[in-house]
């Protein structure tokens, strides 16, 4: 009988043990928010697609653009739905030239924020944004 008990007890214990490691692991996926790091080709096939997405486009070289990240993972946190694309432009030579030639667009500032709309630039953002701009791309 006491065999029993004993390892009902053992039982127990590893219950609660896996119970808590389920729970830990649930609230990591709930909470944990990443930017979606894409490379160039990819944003060139979302746009030939027609997408519609936000992306910021920095060079993680730059410490604007570092800072801007972290500003971008502090709005996700608080909005798990919504979706950030980075692209790192560091090991690009010209990264003015290619935003503007991948965005049709005069300004190539680094960072860069876009909200596309079927493929089409709707909104072009240039430099760091606060938490509240970026919420107001959003709506």
């Amino acid at each position: 009988m006491d065999f029993f008990k004993k390892i009902g007890k053992e039982v127990s214990v590893f219950g609660l043990v896996f119970v808590v490691f389920i729970a830990l692991f649930a609230y990591r996926q709930v909470t944990h928010v990443e930017l979606s790091t894409i490379s160039q080709d990819k944003l060139e096939e979302k746009i030939k697609d027609k997408d519609s997405f936000v992306v910021v486009v920095g060079s993680d070289k730059d410490n604007t653009t570092l800072n801007y990240k972290n500003v971008c993972l502090k709005y996700l946190e608080k909005n798990h739905s919504d979706k950030i694309y980075y692209v790192n432009l560091a090991k690009e030579n010209n990264a003015t030239t290619y935003i503007q030639k991948t965005f049709k667009t005069d300004d190539g500032t680094i960072p860069s924020t876009f909200v596309m709309k079927n493929g089409k630039v709707k909104v072009q953002k240039s430099g760091s944004l606060s938490y509240y701009r970026i919420a107001e791309l959003f709506k």
